[in-house]
């Protein structure tokens, strides 16, 4: 039965904006994933990568924007009585900043300030405790293949929200959908049947 839904915050509750290109302009080099590089960094050259970052975040948070139907969806959820969580490589304080904006609540939230980042099963395992769920009864919902990564090592179904078509090989969601209202259709899912855990569906 499914008990919990996990959200990623940026490109599935809302619209991407931070311009990642800036963020390395401003650092001065094209280093990739932003927290892969200030990890690797010394710890002077990672606090100044790590405060460019957070301010083009800070700045993408203040000018967020939801996506189509979030609102909706998460109301449905919650006459459902699933309990959901936030899930994002984002800083916490940019994760603040949109729930403020657009009043929203998600009681369970973990953030890179929190554990590590996805791809890393951590951050699920530590929700799946603050949750009290189990990961096989929980679902993870985000844009990116590090999302689908996180779930599949942790445990839980996935659910890729589509902006392009899905080319990665090393990984393969349960789910595919186009809208994040379409989460709806997932849940009937489970309501009427058991998942079928090999391959992937298309809503």
């Amino acid at each position: 039965m499914l008990q919990g839904i996990i959200f990623d915050m940026d490109g599935t509750l809302t619209k991407p904006k931070v311009d990642f290109a800036a963020v390395e302009r401003d650092i001065g080099a094209k280093v990739g994933f932003i927290l892969d590089y200030a990890e690797q960094s010394s710890p002077e050259e990672r606090a100044r990568a790590m405060g460019i970052l957070e301010r083009f975040e800070e700045q993408a948070a203040m000018e967020s924007e939801l996506n189509e139907g979030v609102t909706e969806m998460l109301e449905f959820l919650q006459k459902k009585q699933l309990r959901t969580a936030l899930l994002t490589r984002n800083s916490r304080k940019s994760v603040d900043t949109v729930l403020k904006k657009h009043n929203l609540h998600f009681e369970f939230i973990v953030s890179r300030d929190d554990a590590k980042p996805k791809p890393d099963p951590d951050p699920i395992f530590l929700l799946s405790k603050m949750m009290n769920i189990h990961t096989d009864h929980l679902l993870m919902v985000g844009d990116y293949k590090y999302d689908i990564m996180c779930g599949k090592a942790a445990g839980t179904r996935t659910v890729l929200l589509r902006y392009k078509e899905y080319v990665e090989t090393e990984v393969i969601p349960d789910f595919e959908i186009d809208c994040i209202k379409d989460i709806v259709h997932i849940i009937e899912h489970f309501e009427k049947a058991k998942l079928n855990t090999h391959g992937k569906t298309n809503f």
